[in-house]
């Protein structure tokens, strides 16, 4: 017999979201949130009824630890409808004014602008491209290397910078500058990574999560974490991923904001899952370095 005590750490972090989303869709959504709120609520029953699968090994073992980031991509897409619930603007005019009071301009625009070159443009838009890449690379490598328990560990942490943009985005949706200015123009604009890139965002972006960039949140943490577990991973990842950082705002993906904030959200997770007493996949807690 189980209990909710054999969840692990990531399987209560998801029950968290789920019911807190849950509950947003009830109370704003209206009978369309009603909807939402009964299939988060079956979503949480079925979370609980994992405590009884418990593989280490294989693709099982996999997708035991790692599940709530396998969902993102579904979780994404939710996110449209939930940020319609609670408030019907895009605050991206208040994110404009930051990005001029901290950097003196708008980087999503000006960085194209005065470096107009083709070849760092398809560069970077490959930078964001392997965003897709870096997320499953971390995690199955620390796997590999690691084992299932630090593969946990790293899942937890990107979960978590998941979860964090995605709550954002549902009180503070930002449309991003993709539909507030002008696409790029001239010879970066033929760019065959450019063209790639743009087209796979307009068939499957949510509008309203630019702020943060959960891409830069989730894949720094993933790289992080799986470096705390074996550091080859780190060094594996860490260009790729400023180059995806670059990408974000020089492709006008994001404003200079949106990738400033990520960085902190996935330093901010790292940090507060490192400290003594956090859990381990069991859920519970982990000795203070030191002490047995």
């Amino acid at each position: 017999m189980t209990s909710s005590r054999d969840l692990l750490a990531i399987d209560r972090l998801s029950i968290a979201y789920f019911g807190l989303t849950g509950i947003v869709a009830l109370v704003f959504g209206g009978l369309s949130g009603a909807g939402v709120a009964g299939a988060h609520a079956v979503i949480v029953f079925a979370i609980t009824r994992l405590a009884a699968w418990r593989p280490r090994r294989g693709l099982g073992g996999v997708v035991r630890a790692a599940w709530p980031a396998l969902l993102t991509p579904a979780l994404y897409a939710e996110l449209a409808v939930l940020n319609r619930f609670f408030t019907e603007r895009y605050f991206d005019a208040t994110v404009q004014r930051w990005d001029a009071l901290i950097f003196g301009a708008q980087p999503s625009v000006e960085l194209s602008a005065l470096l107009p070159w083709v070849a760092l443009s398809e560069v970077l838009h490959l930078g964001y491209f392997f965003y897709y890449a870096i997320i499953p690379i971390a995690l199955l490598g620390v796997y590999r290397t690691r084992g299932f328990e630090a593969l946990h560990r790293a899942a937890l942490a990107v979960t978590a910078a998941f979860f964090v943009c995605y709550l954002i985005f549902i009180f503070f949706p930002v449309a991003g500058p993709r539909y507030e200015f002008a696409r790029i123009g001239g010879d970066i604009g033929e760019g065959t990574l450019y063209r790639l890139v743009h087209g796979i965002l307009e068939s499957g972006s949510s509008k309203g999560t630019a702020f943060p960039s959960s891409h830069i949140a989730a894949s720094l943490a993933a790289i992080i974490a799986a470096g705390r577990e074996d550091p080859r991973w780190f060094r594996l990842l860490i260009v790729p991923q400023i180059a995806l950082t670059a990408g974000t705002v020089y492709g006008r993906f994001h404003y200079g904001i949106d990738a400033l904030v990520g960085i902190v959200v996935a330093l901010a997770i790292c940090t507060a899952l490192r400290r003594p007493g956090t859990t381990s996949p069991s859920g519970n807690p982990q000795p203070t370095p030191g002490h047995q």
